[in-house]
């Protein structure tokens, strides 16, 4: 199932019968297996170049299914390097289709080259094959340039360039309110491309931090819609970011590129809360909703924040500020908060 030729996240269901179709469940078997189970049984086994499968485990339908999903990886193909059971040697097996590979055969040779082409990134389209490229630190050469721009370019694919340059047209525009609470508040805007020859494949707003000990990606906008006294309606701007973004996977690549210590970074993300999905997003900002204390919450929090050195503001700006990183902190409060009430739900 890792092995399958549209490299793509696989699922085995289990309670469900196949012909005819229904639902039997698994709640009358006591032996059922966990996700650590799972995670166990794959550690055990040798694999080729200790590159494991990844899987999730997950119950649904009020604990009649369980589904245990095979996770999307570009280090396909997966094979083991000693016997298992009926499962050969340094066999490779594939899922296509709706087929197994036959426990006493190997794939076709086609199928295995077409896996080996998703390892190598040759497969995926040039956007989809840099986001693989960018978490590879290692392999990334800078060029000459100005002292405006610095370039990178993929040792392995040179048409892959990574370029960071400063941006004119945001001169005389104030520093964004995450830059605030760097020990130095003092940032300048650049531009971030990734480009695949001449093209364009994405472009950021980033900022040198900390004067210039960090570079940040600038975080996406959220909006809180609020009801205030069951009468008028406040919306609330907060930043975040999903984990496993471009971004975030961008922001520690330029942290080991420009040789930049980790506390600038590590305080960019100590304030900006990392949702690990959109759905997580949605279900903090219900909560956040319902959520009766939330604009007191703001209100206290205002009194914790302090604007360091360099800022330059004005009184009043500078409460401004304050407001609106108060409201990003406390996004990411609820967040734990919820965290924390996922946790207690799994083990009731």
């Amino acid at each position: 199932m890792a092995n399958n030729l549209s490299n793509r996240d696989a699922y085995i269901i289990m309670g469900i019968q196949d012909k005819p179709v229904k639902i039997t469940g698994v709640k009358q078997f006591s032996n059922k297996w966990t996700q650590e189970n799972y995670q166990d049984f794959l550690q055990n086994l040798t694999w080729a170049g200790d590159m494991i499968p990844t899987v999730e485990f997950r119950t649904i339908n009020n604990g009649d299914l369980d589904v245990l999903i095979i996770k999307r990886s570009n280090r396909v193909p997966f094979y083991i390097t000693k016997k298992y059971s009926k499962v050969r040697e340094n066999r490779i097996y594939v899922r296509k289709g709706s087929k197994n590979t036959a426990i006493d055969s190997q794939a076709e040779i086609s199928d295995i080259e077409k896996l080996f082409e998703y390892r190598f990134g040759l497969t995926p389209f040039p956007k989809e094959r840099v986001i693989n490229y960018i978490t590879d630190h290692d392999h990334w050469i800078e060029m000459k340039g100005d002292y405006e721009t610095r370039s990178w370019y993929y040792e392995k694919f040179p048409e892959y360039i990574i370029e960071l340059s400063r941006d004119p047209e945001s001169d005389d525009l104030a520093s964004p309110d995450y830059a605030y609470v760097q020990i130095n508040c003092r940032s300048s805007w650049q531009i971030l491309r990734v480009k695949y020859h001449q093209t364009i494949l994405m472009e950021y707003t980033a900022h040198y931090v900390d004067e210039t000990r960090g570079m940040v990606i600038s975080p996406r906008d959220g909006y809180i819609k609020l009801s205030k006294d069951n009468t008028t309606s406040v919306t609330k701007h907060f930043y975040y970011y999903l984990e496993n973004s471009i971004e975030i996977k961008l922001m520690f690549l330029l942290k080991r590129l420009m040789n930049h210590s980790n506390l600038a970074l590590d305080t960019h993300l100590f304030l900006i809360p990392v949702f690990n999905s959109s759905e997580e997003k949605s279900d903090v900002e219900f909560l956040i909703n319902n959520h009766e204390d939330f604009i007191s919450s703001i209100e206290n929090e205002i009194q914790n924040i302090v604007i360091n050195y360099g800022s330059g503001l004005s009184e009043e700006s500078e409460l401004i500020v304050r407001q609106d990183i108060a409201v990003t902190k406390v996004v990411k409060s609820i967040l734990e908060e919820y965290r924390k009430m996922k946790v207690y739900e799994k083990t009731k």
